[in-house]
């Protein structure tokens, strides 16, 4: 079962006595500034994890159907991993 926003945004009104357009405004921010700030620097959020950027480097990428190669350019992509609290309550 996957999470979707439109549930998140509930939870958050639910838990937080708030609209839900207040909070999809809320996680609408929280997003944002998770993207911008990520570019230069990590976010670490206590408790919760840390989100950053990493540049994956130019590689030769194939299809599968037809076998043909071709160049995968170098890209910048999002990491997220989860802190030693959020492991503990899962395990």
């Amino acid at each position: 079962m996957s999470l979707k926003k439109s549930d998140i945004v509930s939870n958050i009104a639910l838990k937080a006595s708030l609209s839900k357009i207040d909070s999809q405004q809320l996680l609408e921010y929280f997003i944002q500034v998770v993207k911008f700030n990520s570019k230069v620097k990590l976010v670490k959020i206590s408790n919760f994890g840390t989100f950053q950027s990493k540049t994956t480097p130019q590689r030769i990428g194939r299809n599968p159907v037809t076998g043909k190669e071709h160049t995968i350019i170098e890209r910048k992509k999002l990491f997220f991993s989860t802190s030693s609290f959020i492991k503990k309550q899962i395990n």
